[in-house]
């Protein structure tokens, strides 16, 4: 209740301040004087509000504006998304090419399958060439 009683008052107080009385007098020395309370030989001032309305061409202008703010701001958000997107298949990738390379470090033979479909060993040289091949995309990719 109380707090109702305060939201009245002050829309109250607003109120009585928009629609103040200005006065208008002249000093002894000519000075031309401009106050919310009377004084002696002075006049009412009409005050009237002055809305300010904006032409057609105005109003065209900030809609057009706002409108390439909005295309700003949507390009800038799927340049953040794409941004977001790349890294994370960049990780993804990283990631692949490290298990790979935990592969290498784990297995003491590799095997392939020749053009008849048996398995062959691979040779040292082969799998060395291969593990520093990755390990050299991983230091420029990742």
């Amino acid at each position: 209740m109380t707090h109702l009683k305060l939201v009245t008052a002050a829309l109250l107080l607003c109120s009585l301040n928009a629609h103040a009385q200005i006065y208008r007098w002249v000093d002894a020395d000519g000075q031309v004087h401009f106050e919310q309370r009377p004084q002696p030989g002075s006049e009412e001032v009409e005050v009237r509000p002055q809305v300010v309305e904006r032409d057609e061409r105005v109003r065209q202008s900030e809609a057009t504006m706002q409108r390439l703010m909005d295309i700003r701001d949507q390009e800038r958000q799927q340049q953040r998304d794409l941004m977001v997107q790349h890294r994370q298949d960049r990780e993804a990738r990283c990631q692949d090419m490290r298990q790979r390379l935990a592969m290498f470090e784990a297995r003491a033979y590799w095997y392939e399958e020749d053009a008849d479909g048996n398995r062959v060993e691979v040779s040292k040289a082969r799998l060395a060439e291969a593990e520093s091949s990755l390990r050299q995309r991983i230091a420029e990719q990742c």
